[in-house]
């Protein structure tokens, strides 16, 4: 099967590192936010020598990588943005919406962790220029879980290979809605991370080559912003799911409220995929309280380094109490500060759950400083005042190469793979001479075939 064609621009997108991208196999996961957060959605590691590998299922279409809820630019309304499928322009996700794919965004208004209305997102199938007719329907009260009987308040069509202004249409009610690939909003140095965490790679956090791997991807996003009194409610919760047609059941895939929370808390793959699939009503105390449990034990583990010493037991089931069920509170008449009310695009929520896990949580006499305040990149520059507030999608093609010196380490073979894929070494061929100048080279390795 021949490699597509958005994973041949892979090596100019993710030129400054060697990148394996791996097919249909399970990696030991650390992720970033909610991007491929388990062993059901796929998974990230990086090699002793630097080279980072992508596990893909086939179904990154049902993969939630970031939620927002913030203050819309017209005044009384509310915003609330989903991105799925990381880096679509790299070829690592499709660059369409799922068709067997229901999309919702939960909304509690009386702080019980179970929702009171829900907006669901459905596409139809694309054409060649990847429009996609899409839905957005509007549940209340007991459909809201059942999603049997809903309000039909938004239609139109995607972005596709359009301007964004394509994607765009108007809510009843008042209110506009968006389903397009836009830049992915968020940064983060996950390289450093996974040294840091995992002993992954040659990187550190803070080690002083600091890099925002996000900023050069693409992600599909939908952005709903509707009157804020249509909650009914100043409080809100908020969490997102995916949910997938499995032979006439709809089953559950991803969810998403705070960023991170399963990434960082649940360890297991058994335990990162159950959480998926759990409720947030139902994640205290499903599995005998598996997930406060994880979360205390990670921020005792985290946190042992921080001057103060490690959290407590009490302190940390505290904080658990916080985070746990994943639900991102947002007070719509207070100022937006992710991750605790709402998350706007250029919050640095990283830089806050650094800082939290590793012993900044001021609760006792304990000081707002953790043993890591943070991972020294920041907000994008591409985002915009007005509807749809992510950046537009970043230039397909291959960027002119910027010289910088490799990492000590680094893996600088060449692999044509293992993968059935005829074009490989052409590909190959292609991806040395846009990037080999620079001194970085790019290993691209297909194992197995894509899950149908």
């Amino acid at each position: 099967m021949a490699l597509p064609k958005r994973l041949m621009r892979a090596a100019g997108i993710l030129g400054t590192t060697a990148i394996v991208l791996t097919v249909g196999a399970v990696p030991l996961l650390v992720q970033a936010s909610d991007h491929l957060d388990a062993p059901a959605l796929g998974g990230v590691t990086v090699s002793a020598g630097g080279a980072v590998s992508f596990a893909t299922t086939g179904h990154e279409e049902r993969d939630i990588n970031d939620l927002y809820a913030f203050n819309g630019a017209t005044a009384g309304q509310t915003a609330l943005a989903l991105t799925i499928g990381p880096a679509v322009n790299a070829g690592l996700s499709p660059a369409t919406f799922g068709t067997n794919v229901r999309y919702v965004l939960n909304v509690d208004t009386n702080a019980d962790s179970t929702q009171d209305q829900a907006y669901v997102f459905t596409f139809g199938a694309g054409n060649s220029h990847r429009v996609q007719a899409y839905t957005v329907t509007m549940y209340s009260g007991a459909n809201a879980l059942s999603l049997a009987t809903g309000t039909v308040i938004a239609t139109g069509s995607t972005a596709g290979d359009g301007p964004a202004s394509a994607g765009q249409t108007s809510v009843t009610g008042g209110g506009q809605a968006f389903a397009g690939e836009r830049a992915d909003p968020f940064f983060f140095d996950l390289l450093g991370f996974l040294g840091t965490v995992k002993s992954e790679g040659t990187r550190t956090l803070n080690d002083g080559h600091a890099a925002d791997f996000f900023k050069p991807l693409d992600t599909m996003a939908m952005v709903l912003e509707v009157p804020t009194t249509d909650f009914g409610a100043t409080t809100i919760g908020v969490w997102a799911q995916t949910q997938w047609d499995n032979a006439g059941t709809w089953t559950l895939a991803d969810q998403v409220g705070r960023p991170a929370i399963n990434t960082v808390f649940n360890a297991a793959g058994a335990d990162k995929n159950l959480f998926n699939q759990t409720t947030p009503v139902n994640q205290t105390a499903a599995s005998g309280g598996k997930f406060p449990a994880n979360v205390v034990a990670t921020l005792q583990a985290l946190s042992a380094g921080d001057t103060e010493g490690a959290y407590t037991t009490p302190q940390a089931q505290a904080i658990a109490a916080v985070l746990i069920p994943d639900i991102l509170t947002y007070n719509t008449t207070m100022p937006v500060a992710g991750p605790l009310n709402g998350r706007a695009l250029a919050d640095d929520v990283i830089d806050g759950e650094l800082n939290i896990v590793t012993g900044g949580f001021v609760i006792g006499t304990r000081n707002a400083t953790g043993a890591i305040t943070g991972d020294a990149v920041g907000p994008h520059t591409d985002y915009l005042a007005a509807f749809p507030y992510l950046g537009p999608a970043l230039a397909p093609e291959i960027p002119a190469p910027v010289a910088q010196p490799t990492p000590p380490g680094t893996d600088t073979t060449v692999s044509t793979g293992s993968g059935s894929g005829s074009d490989q070494t052409p590909l190959l061929a292609m991806f040395i001479a846009a990037i080999g100048a620079t001194g970085s080279f790019v290993v691209l390795r297909r194992i197995g075939r894509r899950n149908a």
